[in-house]
């Protein structure tokens, strides 16, 4: 394993790093064809502007702002790792029913600039930054699994320099914030190989932070998302482990399944402290992305993306099915229950983000392949976008075929709107017979339907992960 892929994933460990820097050449895991370096997975080479672009369908008047993705994107070509590569945005502003401009820009990073090296402990600034991005206190932040945030300015996707919110974030902050909508808080937190394993962090709403609480787990979990209600925080630790001899071994992503290790949801009151956490054990299992949580009477629910298990084999071995699942944790009993929302997997789930840490009806996800077993078959899985009516039951799905395959669905909500789904959805959508993107935008009140505009882009964009609708009533 390279440095700035141990860098990009942990953010600390010098000595792991190093070791594993002395045996980059004889991993434990590495693939004989690497998945990420072929196909929509491979990265882009070049950082392209765009102001004329081709518009099919219609793009509603009313839509005026920032749709931005993030996701990793190899400049050099060493990633050991899928998730490994540098952080790139990939952004379409909207104004007044046209598309005024396509960006796709590099996070500028050290790792990035591939200045960062050499031994002793590494810098917080010193991550890929390649997960997510949200926007709050005024900023678009550019967000990886360990590190700092990175300021993005929103007007051309270029990056202001890394942020520590006054020095008062000490360590590492996760690509899994949630915003409350009624308060405007950022509830965040960011997990370690070393203790403390976790802390939990809130920052007001203009970015002023207001607590950090360390956290007691029973060892180094992966802990890549969490969930938020309107009185607590739930934080899950899981049966993905950190493992130094991954590391030192030169696994291309140091966490692996561990049979012995504790499953478990830990709910704690959102002002509250480590000593004031009711730990629930739960079946087997993990969970990388939560869809939204809420209270309802005695119990907290967690509606999630579950899987059975993942990276049992190796740090590649991540294509299994997951299924949309309900946690409910009752507060008094002190018992846990999961069950099964929808039968067919999916992931990436989203919601209507005004409604985040509320009660709620509608959810978003794509729909994932039934053999999505392997990075071969993932590439050639027959995918979609889906819709979830979580009180009825019923589902709505755009199921385009093999040739066409979706990314995250971001819910932007429509002007004036007085229904949770009244809106649309948001993705690139990459077209494997021309290798070719298009921004799409669905109704989200009817998806089977298609597309209702297309907007065709200069360059390919690549798989990647999460991303946001900034519009232009919060930049100002």
């Amino acid at each position: 394993m390279k440095r700035r892929d141990f860098l990009g994933y942990t953010g600390m460990a010098a000595m792991g790093a190093a070791a594993s820097t002395a045996l980059s050449g004889c991993s434990e895991d590495a693939p004989v064809v690497k998945f990420w370096q072929e196909g929509n997975f491979r990265p882009v080479t070049e950082e392209v502007t765009e102001t004329s672009l081709k518009v099919e369908g219609s793009i509603p008047p009313e839509l005026s702002g920032l749709y931005v993705r993030n996701g990793t994107n190899a400049s050099s070509g060493v990633a050991e790792h899928f998730f490994g590569g540098d952080g790139m945005m990939h952004g379409v502003r909207l104004e007044a029913g046209e598309a005024k401009w396509y960006r796709n820009r590099y996070v500028d990073t050290p790792v990035y600039r591939q200045e960062a090296g050499g031994m002793g402990s590494p810098k917080p600034e010193n991550t890929t930054s390649a997960v997510s991005l949200i926007y709050h206190g005024g900023e678009l932040m550019s967000l990886g699994e360990f590190g700092y945030p990175y300021l993005i300015n929103a007007e051309d996707l270029s990056t202001k320099g890394s942020f520590n919110y006054e020095g008062k974030l000490t360590g590492n902050m996760t690509a899994h914030p949630r915003i409350d909508p009624i308060t405007g808080e950022l509830l965040f937190f960011g997990y370690n190989v070393m203790e403390p394993y976790l802390t939990y962090m809130r920052a007001d709403t203009n970015g002023n932070m207001l607590q950090v609480e360390p956290i007691k787990l029973t060892g180094p979990s992966m802990v890549h998302d969490f969930a938020v209600t309107e009185n607590y925080v739930v934080f899950m630790e899981m049966q993905v482990r950190f493992s130094w001899f991954s590391a030192i071994a030169g696994s291309g992503l140091p966490f692996k399944w561990d049979d012995n290790a504790p499953c478990r949801f830990g709910v704690m009151p959102r002002t509250g402290t480590n000593a004031d956490i009711k730990w629930f054990d739960i079946p087997s299992c993990f969970v990388f992305h939560v869809m939204n949580s809420f209270e309802q009477g005695d119990e907290v629910v967690v509606d999630a993306a579950r899987y059975d298990h993942l990276w049992v084999k190796n740090s590649h071995d991540f294509f299994h099915p997951a299924h949309l699942s309900r946690f409910s944790m009752n507060m008094k009993t002190g018992k846990a229950s999961v069950d099964r929302v929808y039968g067919h997997p999916m992931e990436f789930p989203q919601v209507n983000r005004e409604y985040w840490t509320r009660d709620y009806r509608y959810g978003y996800s794509l729909a994932v392949d039934e053999e999505n077993d392997g990075p071969e078959k993932a590439q050639q899985a027959e995918g979609g976008i889906r819709k979830y009516d979580l009180k009825s039951g019923e589902v709505d799905d755009w199921l385009p075929g093999v040739a066409l395959e979706p990314g995250e669905p971001i819910f932007i909500p429509a002007a004036d709107s007085s229904t949770e789904d009244g809106g649309y959805i948001a993705s690139y959508v990459y077209d494997k017979n021309t290798q070719a993107t298009a921004f799409c935008l669905f109704d989200a009140t009817a998806i089977s339907s298609g597309p209702i505009a297309k907007v065709h882009l200069p360059v390919r964009v690549p798989v990647g992960f999460h991303g946001v609708w900034v519009p232009d009533s919060a930049l100002g």
